[in-house]
């Protein structure tokens, strides 16, 4: 039974076989071509596609590791300075007292806001190193700190000589003259801090004016244009106002009903002349509604007497009607 279940299947595959065999042989050499065409284009399609997006991966790759690298580098140069900081701070107490050490430090804070100011960026302030003043700065107050070592430990010596009170009065004055000046230097230098900042303030100011200016000028141009075209437009106030013609049949009415006002206390009767009625019938016919018929749909309604371009309120034609006769 197995070996009948295997022969039919070896007979099933060689059918198979022989039916794909015939197939390609039925199939034309053109055919076969453009299929070879086809799956070269694909493969290089695909080898192209994958040569990007490998280059794409190498390249922010290499883009992070260099974004990395000086992200490190800056923190080490970061660290860096804070520990030269740290260090000439330290020097500085050391070697010049932390008084002194406080005036040297303001002194270059006050040197970087100079350097640092836009009146020096631009040139008003000419040279701004202050390396010279610095080092003279420090050099004054190192040799006073220093002074002041040598005087301390020598009043601190028992039974002082007159000599030694003299040498340490000069001794003092001299530590006096030193600190004076450096302190004169470190405060020159801070003034100039000050006028740079006064500086800035007065380029911004004039930079705001110069803008207020221009805008000044814009606007003034603009309003001159815009005056300059009303004046030369053409008037497009209708020759007939609908306001003034009420406010006339208004004023005629008024007149007409002062005249009857005035006539009633001689009449024996309450008829009006005929004159009279005649002007109130014309009025009235003036200032009653009108009935129109739309031209579009023949629908009827009643308008302002004073209307002369109404839409229908049925289909929204817009007719033009005439004048109604005066008296």
């Amino acid at each position: 039974m197995s070996r009948n279940n295997s022969n039919d299947v070896g007979k099933g595959v060689g059918g198979l076989i022989f039916f794909i065999f015939v197939l390609i042989a039925l199939i034309p050499k053109e055919i076969w071509i453009l299929l070879g065409v086809l799956a070269g284009g694909g493969i290089v399609v695909g080898l192209a596609a994958w040569s990007v997006s490998e280059f794409n991966k190498s390249r922010a790759a290499a883009e992070a590791r260099e974004i990395a690298e000086r992200k490190a580098r800056a923190a080490a140069e970061q660290r860096e300075r804070e520990d030269r900081a740290r260090r000439e701070k330290h020097w500085r107490n050391r070697t010049l007292g932390k008084k002194n050490a406080a005036l040297v430090e303001s002194a270059l804070a006050d040197v970087e806001t100079v350097a640092a100011s836009e009146a020096a960026r631009a040139g008003w302030l000419g040279d701004v190193d202050f390396s010279s003043d610095i080092a003279a700065i420090t050099a004054g107050f190192e040799r006073a700190h220093a002074l002041r070592r040598v005087i301390s430990q020598l009043a601190a010596l028992d039974d002082p000589s007159p000599d030694d009170k003299k040498i340490l009065a000069e001794a003092r004055a001299a530590v006096a003259d030193l600190d004076d000046e450096a302190a004169e230097r470190v405060e020159m230098i801070a003034k100039c801090a000050r006028e740079a900042r006064l500086v800035d303030e007065s380029l911004r100011n004039e930079r705001k004016a110069a803008r207020t200016a221009e805008q000044r000028a814009q606007l003034h141009a603009q309003l001159s244009a815009m005056l300059y075209g009303i004046e030369a437009a053409p008037d497009v106030a209708p020759p007939d106002s609908a306001a003034d013609a009420v406010m006339a049949r208004v004023q005629a009415y008024r007149d007409i009903k002062n005249q009857i006002q005035l006539n009633a206390p001689t009449s024996h009767n309450h008829d009006l002349s005929p004159g009279t009625s005649e002007r109130l019938l014309a009025l009235k016919a003036q200032v009653a509604p009108r009935t129109v018929r739309c031209f579009n749909c023949d629908y009827v309604q009643k308008v302002p007497a004073t209307a002369t371009v109404v839409p229908c309120v049925n289909c929204d034609a817009r007719m033009k009607l005439k004048p109604q006769p005066t008296a």
